[in-house]
């Protein structure tokens, strides 16, 4: 089986991790990068040309990535062509490939957030009508494309990399830490009260944090963000590590959930239905609802070794019983193209 993936291949997380999981399933992968359709160098010029490009969707880099992608359809012959975040593809050319092999989309974004434009997702809304099947990252999405028409979608879950997701052996010198961006959602305001609790709190984070509303109480517990084996590492490093959901994209679990796990580190998240049913609450994971949870859980889990260990080791055991990772999603991408394939 030939499958083609189109997307960004610039961070390991995004295309290239379903071009690893389907070749670890034992299947012939060929790959069209978006990104080497977008205006390279440095300045002004550069970056305006590809804001417009990504939001209209229009210009000469365009309809060559299109034609493009047509021409590699027609020379490869796949079986499967897989869309990773690809917000730029015409409608007339999914109707073009659907005519000669399956079409399967994925977005682990929200499309109808709004965020960063409407017209961001214009096309990619619009051209779900057209795939065989349309993943989404939340239920939320199978009620917004059931609404406009839309019902060939799939919730197709987070995941963690097989190859850079996993335990380490290392000193765990970080008390408590939360990997990720800065967002408006009141985060810094959960960072303050650990601080102010005296709950030994650090945040590896990107440039953003320095927008927080509350940033100059917590600038000195803010470090620059990890990537890669670095990244995971950290995770490793820490005793206690934190999740907060995105509010933008209505997030009720993130990919961190099964990073977190597979690095046997204990995960304490905000509260969501969808959480409790993936890792229980007190057995898999520890949950917050409000500050003071927050901080009693926190600290309850820093004085007491023991029972962090027992739930970072279930929750590992339960991420391997769930399937977690990127070549488990492809399994079930698999799945669905069979089904598909039986029912013409």
């Amino acid at each position: 089986m030939k499958i083609m993936i189109v997307g960004s291949f610039r961070h390991e997380m995004y295309a290239p991790a379903f071009s690893h999981g389907f070749r670890q399933l034992g299947f012939d992968v060929v790959e069209m990068d978006y990104d080497s359709y977008c205006f390279s160098g440095k300045g002004i010029i550069p970056s305006l040309l590809n804001r417009v490009q990504n939001r209209y969707h229009y210009g000469i880099k365009m309809q060559k990535y299109n034609s493009d992608i047509l021409t590699k359809v027609e020379k490869e012959q796949p079986d499967l062509v897989f869309l990773y975040r690809c917000y730029h593809i015409y409608a007339s050319t999914i109707k073009a490939i659907r005519m000669v092999t399956v079409v399967m989309s994925y977005n682990n974004d929200d499309p109808f957030s709004g965020i960063p434009s409407k017209a961001y997702y214009r096309y990619h809304i619009e051209n779900a009508r057209f795939c065989n099947l349309n993943y989404v990252y939340r239920a939320k999405n199978i009620k917004d494309y059931a609404l406009i028409g839309i019902e060939n979608t799939k919730i197709l879950l987070p995941y963690y990399l097989s190859r850079q997701n996993k335990p380490v052996e290392c000193e765990k010198d970080i008390p408590i830490a939360f990997l990720g961006h800065f967002e408006s959602d009141g985060r810094d305001k959960y960072i303050l009260g650990l601080k102010e609790a005296g709950v030994p709190v650090v945040v590896y984070g990107d440039a953003k944090w320095s927008d927080a509303p509350l940033y100059e109480k917590i600038k000195d517990v803010i470090y620059p963000d990890k990537r890669g084996q670095e990244y995971n590492l950290t995770i490793n490093r820490c005793q206690v590590c934190l999740v907060f959901f995105s509010k933008l994209n209505h997030d009720t679990y993130t990919r961190r959930c099964f990073e977190i796990p597979a690095a046997k580190t204990v995960m304490l998240c905000e509260y969501t239905e969808d959480m409790d049913r993936l890792f229980p609450d007190g057995e898999c994971a520890a949950y917050f609802r409000n500050m003071e949870e927050l901080v009693e859980k926190s600290k309850e889990l820093l004085n007491n070794e023991t029972y962090r260990n027992d739930i970072a080791q279930n929750a590992y055991v339960r991420l391997q019983r769930l399937g977690g990772s990127e070549i488990d999603r492809c399994k079930q991408i698999i799945e669905d193209w069979q089904s598909i394939c039986l029912s013409k």
